[in-house]
């Protein structure tokens, strides 16, 4: 299972679109730091009007870590769609099952493979995006479980649409797994949004209720936009202004703990499901 594991990373290490990611995460964080950077001396400059520059800046920063998540989710999708099918559509999986290794090790041992080349990617671009901010924004004082808590939240974003990208890898082809978690990423988004307005109104009408039922709807069956939202409300909490109100990349509304109990089952759930249709699939 070992060997398994090994193998899975160094074929995600080398393939391209993570040299391609690694390229565009550069010239992303070289911009972003730039910006930044003029925009928090330009508004430093605005005398009396600290609190509106302060929002600014902070919604600027917000906005790194938004489209940060957008590259980890999109390399999790266009490094993985591949993980299960391609194997099957390239009969690598037949030299390694006829093996006496089960067939849940063998899932298993290529979502952990997964897991790690994930994981170490989405956390040096989520400490890169941190410390530009504090270093080149108005900083926040983050206490330390402020940080590792939105840290965690960064990678259970990965993990969850890694966890979907598997099960549909057993399920469809490579071609098809990709374009099918691309859609449901933006279903999500979309409702994640739409939820936002909806609590915006806040005025019990029903255009106000049906929005905040189409995010909840969105983020049960995929809790992406949900726990990044989580994760921006928890970085960008202050005891001197509520940014949820003026930033659109955070979250006004807040999660209830049976949503959070959720992201965790919904993980367990359809890697369990994943196995079973997996176990039983005819590789002949």
């Amino acid at each position: 299972m070992a060997a398994i594991i090994r193998y899975s990373f160094k074929e995600f290490v080398r393939k391209k679109i993570f040299l391609i990611t690694i390229l565009m995460s550069a010239a992303f964080l070289f911009l972003y730091s730039w910006g930044l950077k003029e925009i928090a001396e330009n508004l430093k400059q605005q005398r009396g009007m600290m609190t509106f520059a302060m929002q600014q800046v902070t919604v600027f920063s917000s906005l790194g870590f938004y489209f940060s998540h957008l590259m980890v989710a999109f390399l999790v999708v266009f490094a993985t769609s591949g993980i299960i099918s391609s194997e099957i559509e390239n009969y690598n999986v037949h030299t390694i099952i006829v093996r006496p290794i089960a067939r849940w090790k063998y899932v298993l041992a290529r979502y952990l493979g997964a897991l790690i080349f994930i994981t170490l990617y989405s956390t040096a671009i989520f400490f890169c995006i941190y410390t530009i901010n504090k270093t080149l924004g108005f900083s926040i004082d983050h206490t330390i479980s402020q940080v590792v808590l939105g840290w965690l939240l960064f990678e259970l974003i990965a993990i969850v649409l890694l966890t979907v990208t598997t099960f549909f890898s057993t399920l469809f082809s490579t071609l098809a797994t990709g374009i099918l978690v691309v859609l449901l990423f933006g279903f999500a988004m979309i409702g994640g949004f739409l939820e936002q307005i909806g609590y915006a109104i806040a005025d019990f009408s029903k255009a106000s209720t049906t929005l905040q039922t189409i995010g909840i709807v969105s983020s049960l069956i995929l809790p992406t936009d949900n726990i990044y939202r989580e994760m921006a409300n928890i970085l960008f909490k202050s005891n001197l202004i509520d940014f949820s109100t003026i930033d659109p990349f955070a979250g006004i509304s807040k999660n209830s703990i049976y949503m959070r109990i959720y992201w965790f089952l919904y993980v367990f759930a359809l890697m369990y499901l994943t196995i079973k249709r997996f176990d039983k699939k005819d590789l002949t």
